[in-house]
């Protein structure tokens, strides 16, 4: 009887416990509630290394070959080392692959039976 009331006492005193709701809502100001000294930056930043050479910075690649020679950037790294591209200032190297695709390749059909 006792652990009775006393879910029947915290369940009508638990909503006491709550913030009152606000008399009046605070004032809204045209063009955002603050007012943000530090505008964002958005697009107005340069273009990252790797966006423009499609490649990490030559820096950052090492570091990530050190760490994890397996990774994306270190693998970019290594390759764009042995083609020069750092050393010769290459510009953008867009790598292109001719050989068929795996869908083209597959037999499209029935099985042969044997």
């Amino acid at each position: 009887m006792r652990i009775i009331a006393l879910m029947l006492t915290l369940a009508v005193f638990s909503t006491s416990w709550g913030h009152p709701p606000h008399e009046h809502s605070p004032p809204i100001r045209p063009g955002g509630e603050r007012f943000n000294p530090i505008p964002p930056l958005g697009n107005r930043l340069p273009p990252s290394h790797r966006r423009v050479y499609n490649r990490p910075t030559y820096l950052g690649g090492k570091v990530a070959y050190i760490i994890a020679p397996s990774s994306q950037g270190a693998m970019s790294w290594h390759e764009n080392v042995h083609r020069g591209s750092y050393r010769n200032h290459a510009g953008r190297i867009e790598p292109m692959y001719m050989y068929p695709k795996p869908w083209e390749v597959l037999t499209v059909g029935p099985r042969v039976e044997k």
